[in-house]
């Protein structure tokens, strides 16, 4: 026989395989390091967005807690205030007690 008939005569791969299969044979990745390192640097985007996502969240929670505690310093300061002032318009006791406190004298 002739040189074309035993390549395909000899080889029981098609030839459309056998063109696959160089091809195959010249890439120089294997498919599966190509997706290891897709599907790893996809785990790290989400992971950095999620620690940073958290970190922030903890910061304004720990702000949120900050001005809680603000509000009700201001708001017990704000009720003791407006009891003194309730105090001054109708105690007169409370009224003199001011008055000495400052340094001025009623008549006596």
């Amino acid at each position: 026989m002739n040189k074309v008939a035993n390549i395909y005569w000899n080889n029981p791969q098609p030839l459309s395989m056998r063109k696959r299969a160089k091809k195959n044979a010249k890439s120089a990745t294997p498919q599966w390091f190509v997706f290891t390192v897709v599907a790893s640097l996809t785990f790290m985007l989400c992971l950095a967005i999620n620690l940073r996502a958290f970190s922030e969240m903890s910061q304004e929670t720990e702000q949120f807690e900050q001005l809680n505690f603000d509000i009700n310093r201001l708001n017990n300061e704000n009720m003791l205030i407006q009891q003194d002032i309730n105090s001054l318009k109708t105690d007169k006791d409370a009224i003199e007690r001011e008055a000495r406190r400052i340094g001025l004298t009623g008549p006596k």
